[in-house]
């Protein structure tokens, strides 16, 4: 060290006073190597100096540099200035450097370069395997502070732009390193990095208060907004890290997405491969790993989330259907993705619904069961594979058992097809549905039993027999409620066996009196009725029949139309109470009370 700054001093004095000297003289010195006793390495090797013609040039076989080590000033404690640097024992002057190397925390970068002096800083233009490097190197105490850009794949071999990047250091204090660019294709936006390490007995290590920051990403169809990754606590370099990635206001297509976070993390000796945990609520979280090689593999084995909770977590940020509330089930859901970067790439995506339960008001849908095999291939969701929904019982104050359907996407919606159902004796059919917030759709029946329908309804001696078929068409916006409703029979009778009371009265009721005769026997051709109900609840029935019923003891053609308002909703649920009521009631106390 001592030789370096002598010939450097020897030089500089020289090129002082080459005013005052002969144009034709030259001058020459050579140095074979020179090292940085603290930091053993910070080298030069090749050091020549030439005064040629009254310019002063310097060259540099090899200039090895430490800047987490070396200092820009000799001060200080004793046996600092053992660790001054190279670049401040060199004369004030410009150097080519055949092969300059740059120590950094975690990796080594070499290629030729120009050291250029200006004033107080000096740049380096360094010739890298990855492009050029453009830096300012400051003197900061007994640190240094540096600003300039280098080429991305300095840092990753994806980041094919130029970066930004400032910082800074001082002796046992914190390194710090800001920089910032364009995201790597296919993904799009930008990103600014702010890190901050120091070097302890165990090595580098990455302090909490590091964060990579992008804005606003964009891959596909995907966007989120406000992306924050940090170190979960402080993170060694040499070791396995987790890390800690959350985001706000993300779009899927048109679907606003929820506020969430993913802890990732390395496993021990793997840089490119580590798990991964989804969360999206205190009490919902997905595990999964992840593996990075020729592309972003990922992969969440199978796993089971409360479906209440889930649906909770959904309403927060979807429109779900109006007063639908889940009480039991798991959703089991798994995900398979060979490389998420390649838009070719298809995901796997299976949806498994378990012993669920939904409630809607006080009606009950018990033993759900779904499946749903999902594919993410072409920017868009497909259904793959067989899909289904199954519910074994159904309790609306009547009972609709074996519900089964099939589950498909169709533009992006999911759509309920193929549904049918058990009730009241016959068969009931829904036509294709979106399910949507406010799903619609048609219930078409056959075969329902007259006798069955009229023994849930609370006129007393009210009987009949017959096959109802027809449709209901239907709407979930705002409540339940039909609209344009129709039921049609062929063949049938209905019976009225009034009351004392009433026949009292029909005794002295001419009109009264013969519809309670044509009500006692009416053996009809045709029956028809319009139906429908409001949100509410509220439901009108216009009834017409045709057939033959007694008068005066003959059976006579009759044309007979009946009006019926009642809320259905209401008398459900009372058919409901009374079979709970009479379920929890002993034998005796039933026997008593009737």
């Amino acid at each position: 060290m001592r030789l370096l700054l002598g010939c450097c001093l020897l030089l500089v004095s020289g090129a002082l006073s080459a005013q005052w000297l002969p144009e034709d003289l030259s001058v020459q010195a050579t140095l074979a190597r020179a090292q940085v006793p603290a930091c053993p390495r910070e080298r030069a090797e090749g050091l020549s100096l030439a005064l040629e013609q009254g310019q002063l040039q310097g060259r540099l076989a090899r200039l090895s540099l430490d800047l987490t080590c070396s200092r820009s000033d000799g001060g200080g404690a004793a046996g600092e200035s053992d660790a001054l640097s190279l670049l401040l024992t060199l004369p004030p002057i410009d150097f080519h450097v055949e092969e300059l190397t740059l120590y950094l925390p975690r990796g080594v970068a070499t290629g030729a370069a120009e050291l250029r002096h200006r004033q107080r800083h000096l740049d380096i233009l360094w010739q890298t395997e990855s492009g050029t490097v453009s830096l300012s190197l400051l003197p900061e105490r007994q640190g240094w502070r540096w600003q300039g850009q280098i080429p991305g794949t300095v840092l990753a071999p994806e980041l094919g732009q130029r970066l930004t990047l400032s910082g800074g250091w001082q002796p046992g204090q914190e390194l710090t390193l800001n920089a910032g660019g364009a995201l790597p294709v296919p993904l799009s936006g930008d990103w600014r990095l702010q890190l901050a390490a120091i070097e302890g007995d165990a090595g580098w290590q990455l302090l909490p208060g590091s964060r990579l920051q992008i804005p606003q990403l964009r891959w596909q169809e995907l966007e989120l907004g406000q992306l924050e990754l940090m170190p979960v606590g402080a993170q060694s370099l040499d070791g396995p890290w987790q890390a800690r990635l959350s985001w706000r206001q993300g779009r899927w297509g048109g679907q606003r997405l929820p506020d969430a976070a993913l802890v990732l993390g390395t496993s021990a000796g793997e840089g490119r491969r580590g798990s991964l945990a989804l969360e999206l609520s205190p009490t919902l979280r997905l595990r999964g790993h992840w593996h990075y090689g020729q592309g972003l593999a990922l992969r969440v084995p199978e796993q089971s989330l409360p479906l209440a909770g889930l649906w909770q977590w959904l309403s927060g940020w979807l429109a779900l259907p109006v007063g639908v509330e889940p009480s039991a089930g798991d959703l089991v859901l798994s995900l398979e993705a060979p490389d998420l970067l390649a838009p070719s790439a298809p995901v796997q995506i299976g949806l498994v619904l378990r012993e669920g339960r939904l409630g809607y008001r006080d009606m009950l849908a018990e033993q759900v069961a779904a499946r749903l095999n999902l594919q993410w291939r072409q920017g868009g969701l497909h259904t793959v594979g067989t899909n289904g929904l199954t519910v074994a019982a159904l309790d609306v104050g009547v009972p609709i058992t074996d519900l089964s359907g099939a589950v498909q996407l169709r533009r992006g919606e999911p759509w309920l097809s193929g549904l049918t159902a058990r009730a009241l004796g016959g068969q009931l059919a829904l036509s294709p549905m979106a399910l949507t917030a406010t799903p619609s759709g048609e219930v078409h029946f056959s075969d329902i039993s007259l006798e069955q329908i009229l023994g849930y309804t609370a006129v007393s001696g009210l009987t009949g027999s017959g096959k109802l078929h027809g449709r209901l068409p239907f709407s979930f916006e705002r409540g339940f409620s039909v609209t344009g409703g129709r039921a049609h029979s062929d063949g049938g009778w209905i019976s009225y066996q009034a009351g004392e009371e009433l026949l009292a009265s029909g005794a002295g009721n001419l009109t009264l009196g013969l519809t309670l005769g044509l009500l006692s026997d009416l053996r009809y051709d045709r029956l028809e009725a319009e139906i429908s109900m409001s949100p509410g609840g509220e439901a009108v029935i216009e009834s017409r029949l045709q057939g033959q019923a007694p008068v005066m003891g003959r059976m006579h053609p009759v044309n007979f139309n009946y009006h019926h308002e009642e809320n259905l909703l209401q008398l459900l649920a009372s058919l409901r109470f009374a079979r709970d009521l009479g379920e929890r009631l002993p034998a005796r106390l039933q026997g008593e009370s009737e």
